[in-house]
């Protein structure tokens, strides 16, 4: 399957789509370790390299990707989530117990541990963080998130999200035929929320909207990180549930794309 509108903004990248499974794909990239990193990077690669990648239970390596992904909360207990709401914000100075926090870091690679002394400052404080990590979507199925370019989706497959990575002129012309059918401005959301989840678990709950919106990111500078060699800076990533993706294809064909105004930003 080819789409309009990439096809008509002649995108460098065109969409990939996420798709859910209990079978380990064939022929596919994925972690070659039982600790599989970040998903970002798999992802990262079939935006630009349009190599089917996938990414399972097994490999979970953080706090995020269990949600993210729709394979439950992430969360053992109320600890494992007071040290996620500290990570998300000031590190060692949001956490409620300083000492604990710090005895855990110990265990982790150097490298590592930086990041998480200082915080990933996603959040301001450690509340605001940990409300917004007990208020995430959570879903719980499939053993595998696998990701393949739109063309090479196969009739009987149904997406889960749709991934457009697109430049800030192709930013606008989304936002633009998104929001042209519309009859308020709040067109998209930016859910501050890791990169994996962006795509993940807030577009599942989208799709389950009578009124469903796309999703803007990443706004999550770890997991932006991780894309970086393959997908330049000033990319972002629109994410959307199959049948708002649809609707944006057919309406398309009689948009912005077809005047003379949008002639002038070829």
């Amino acid at each position: 399957m080819e789409s309009i509108i990439s096809k008509n903004l002649e995108m460098k990248f065109p969409p990939i789509v996420l798709l859910k499974s209990d079978i380990k794909p064939k022929d596919a990239i994925g972690p070659k370790t039982e600790n599989g990193g970040c998903a970002m990077s798999f992802v990262a690669q079939t935006i630009a390299k349009r190599k089917t990648t996938y990414f399972g239970r097994e490999h979970i390596a953080c706090g995020g990707i269990s949600v993210g992904f729709g394979w439950g909360s992430g969360m053992a207990n109320e600890d494992a989530i007071d040290f996620q709401a500290s990570f998300l914000s000031l590190g060692v100075n949001s956490a409620p117990d300083r000492e604990e926090y710090e005895k855990r870091l110990e265990k982790m690679p150097k490298s590592t541990q930086e990041m998480f002394k200082h915080g990933e400052r996603i959040y301001c404080d450690f509340d605001t963080a940990k409300k917004a990590i007990e208020s995430r979507p959570v879903y719980d199925e499939g053993k595998y998130v696998i990701f393949k370019g739109l063309e090479d989706l196969s009739e009987d497959e149904i997406p889960k999200s749709v991934i457009f990575t697109v430049n800030p002129i192709e930013l606008t012309v989304l936002i633009q035929i998104n929001s042209s059918f519309r009859d308020n401005n709040a067109c998209i959301l930016t859910p501050q929320a890791s990169a994996c989840q962006a795509i993940g678990n807030f577009v599942f709950r989208e799709s389950e909207s009578d009124n469903p919106k796309p999703i803007l990111s990443p706004i999550d500078f770890a997991g932006r990180s991780k894309m970086k060699h393959f997908i330049p800076n000033d990319y972002m990533i629109v994410s959307m549930p199959w049948e708002l993706f649809l609707k944006l294809e057919k309406i398309s064909e009689n948009s912005i794309i077809q005047t003379d105004l949008w002639k002038k930003f070829r």
